[in-house]
């Protein structure tokens, strides 16, 4: 099943159409509350091994917010900047920057840009990995490890959380990636800076900026990038496995 599009880019009035190839439901938001009066908190997907929320707020309402999770939560800031400090580490945080919050540490954000938006992935199981090294450490493409793929695009990965498998991914001008699925991983895809189309069989759906879907393992798809210059999407990928994607050869049935 691949949910088409959650649409959360008018403050006043959000949607969210989820869109299934078989059924075609189509449904309102989940608003999980209210963020004093301007701000809300939207949960995106919940699914067996993720939650994930998206969510804004305003300065001259907010001066402090504080997150606490019983398992690890990754946080993405898709919009401008803030302070982030627990009992012992503290960091600052830009658009296209995220951190990992240990599982029930008690976290302080304070926002310094105006308005602040960011993604909130909460892993669902927690088991403790000694060798896991990344919380409160700033990740972005910047600081990742690049790789280059067969078709083109290149890719940073932010973590080695051993739930999760996070990238961003810069789509070239023009580009089509290959029809393949995941044998056994969903994929979240975020738009973080411009229009993208996602193919599934034969539908095709537009994604503006900071919209995002949820892929199932399995399922057919391909992303597009139309644009004339480079677009940059964000990944969530989970369970974390080693060689999930295959290529489709031929055309998909």
């Amino acid at each position: 099943m691949i949910q088409y599009p959650i649409t959360l880019l008018i403050e006043k009035t959000p949607l969210m159409s989820l869109f299934d190839t078989e059924t075609l439901p189509f449904t309102p938001p989940r608003t999980m509350n209210p963020i004093e009066k301007s701000g809300v908190k939207f949960l995106l997907c919940h699914s067996e091994t993720m939650k994930i929320y998206q969510e804004y707020f305003f300065q001259n309402e907010i001066q402090q917010r504080f997150y606490h999770f019983q398992t690890d939560c990754y946080l993405f800031v898709l919009d401008g900047q803030a302070f982030i400090q627990n009992h012992t580490l503290e960091c600052s945080v830009k658009i296209n920057q995220g951190i990992w919050m240990e599982a029930g540490s008690f976290n302080k954000l304070v926002p310094i840009s105006n308005r602040f938006e960011c993604i909130l992935l909460v892993v669902e199981e927690h088991q403790h990995d000694a060798t896991f090294d990344e919380y409160m450490r700033v990740q972005s493409s910047g600081t990742a490890k690049k790789s280059t793929s067969n078709s083109d695009s290149t890719r940073w990965e932010l973590s080695n959380h051993p739930k999760v498998k996070i990238e961003i991914e810069l789509l070239p001008k023009n580009h089509q990636e290959p029809i393949h699925y995941h044998r056994f991983t969903k994929q979240f895809l975020i738009s973080l800076t411009d229009t993208i189309q996602v193919k599934n069989k034969d539908v095709e759906s537009t994604l503006l900026p900071k919209q995002s879907l949820l892929i199932e393992k399995k399922h057919k798809h391909s992303i597009i990038n139309n644009n004339n210059h480079s677009v940059q999407t964000l990944n969530f990928y989970t369970p974390r496995v080693k060689k999930d994607r295959v290529l489709v050869i031929g055309k998909p049935k």
